[in-house]
Order: C-alpha cells, then structure tokens, then sequence
C-alpha cells in the first residue's frame, strides 16, 4: 500500500488500509514502514530557529487563510521559455488546510491581486483574514514609502483583513511553507515538462487532488470533507 500511496503522505496510506480493514493505529504502520525501510529520506528537512511567536488556532473556515509565492524549479522545465520564471500562487486555508493555487508567468502585484479576486469563489467560503510575509509581491517597503499596492487595495475592496508576518519569521507562514515542501517532494522533483500546456495540465490536476488527500491532523479526512462537515453544521 505504501508503495502506490506513499506519494500522498503517510495520512493517505493509513486512511486506504484502513478502507481495507487495517485495524491498527497510526503509530504501529508509521513503525512498521520505518522497520521496512521504506521511507528513507534523501534530503534531510528544512528547520527553522525557534522563536516566541505563538500559533492561534483557526475555529471555521476562512477564519485565516496564508498565502505565500513559490518559484516552479527550473528543473522541472524542459522547453524553450525564453528565460522566463514561472512562480506558483498557493493559498491555504488554517482550519480545513484547502488550498486554492495558480500557475502564473511573473511575481508581481498583478498576479497576486488577480489571484485574490478568483479565491472566494474557488476555496468554497467566505475569507476572512489573509496573512502573507512582507515580499514586494504583496506590500512595500514600510521605511520607503506608506503608499498601498494593488494587493493591499484588492484586499480592502473584498473586505478582507491582512496581517502580515514578522521580517525573516517563515515559520509565522509555516502551513504554506511546508505545503510548498510537500509540493516539491510529491510533485515538481518527479517531473520535467515538455510544454507550458503539459506543465498546466498536470500542475491544475495535482492542485485539485491536493484538496481529496486525508492529513493526519484533519483526523485522517480531507479539506473537502472538513469544509463539507462545517457547512452541514452550520446549516443544521
């Protein structure tokens, strides 16, 4: 099971064994792959220093979305694109862990305040709060000038709150930050495209896929399935 599965994370395995009448915990598969050695990693994880920042935990959906801008590794391209970047727009929503993302050509503004007007609508609900680091993609140097950019101003006119995290404090965005990880590691490192239209196709397939794979700290179910469960209980 681990061998066709263990793409999608650990979470993703249990939940198909136990489908298949697996009865043992979490724990006990976790230490029986480490037994088989399946699991070897090759490249040890990030970490980050430890800081006093502490986490407040969302209680509903669009409560606190992260939005972060990731480069596509250039690895992963094998057409001509004229030297071109393309640059991977993720949003992440802290209760239900849904993610909303686009493949866009330039890290700018632009992009990310096009990408704001399209989230509502494709996460499902209604957004409360964004919170984002401090990149030129989003707001302006502070100490330069106290001019909004377009991001900030898309955000005031959907009535969207935006907090922004402490200078060189990843960690502030850390359920982005390791979603980004995990897209590497279970999506660009095994691929190399031939095409922008290929690279589109296979990048929006694996964005919509990403909402139906359980995660352990959703108990084991999906985004989808967490979003569905609080809007029947809200309705209720």
């Amino acid at each position: 099971m681990y061998r066709y599965h263990g793409y999608e994370g650990l979470a993703q395995v249990y939940r198909k064994l136990r489908d298949n009448g697996y009865t043992r915990c979490y724990d006990a598969m976790c230490r029986q792959i480490r037994k088989m050695k399946l699991n070897k990693r090759t490249v040890k994880p990030k970490s980050y220093p430890k800081s006093s920042y502490k986490k407040v935990t969302s209680t509903y959906p669009g409560e606190r979305v992260q939005i972060d801008v990731k480069f596509v590794p250039v690895e992963c391209i094998g057409f001509s694109s004229n030297q071109s970047r393309y640059y991977q727009i993720t949003a992440i929503d802290e209760y239900s862990r849904k993610r909303y993302m686009e493949l866009v050509n330039e890290n700018s503004t632009f992009t990310t305040s096009n990408f704001l007007t399209r989230l509502e609508e494709n996460l499902g609900f209604k957004v409360d709060l964004v919170q984002t680091d401090n990149g030129f993609e989003f707001v302006n140097d502070s100490e330069r000038t106290s001019k909004k950019t377009r991001f900030q101003r898309v955000l005031k006119r959907l009535n969207i709150k935006h907090k922004r995290t402490r200078p060189y404090s990843p960690w502030q965005n850390g359920i982005v930050e390791r979603s980004h990880r995990i897209d590497n590691e279970r999506f660009y490192k095994k691929k190399r495209f031939i095409s922008y239209r290929e690279m589109e196709k296979s990048f929006y397939r694996y964005a919509n896929r990403y909402n139906n794979i359980p995660k352990k700290i959703l108990n084991f179910k999906t985004p989808n399935e967490i979003v569905s469960e609080f809007n029947f209980k809200d309705v209720s």
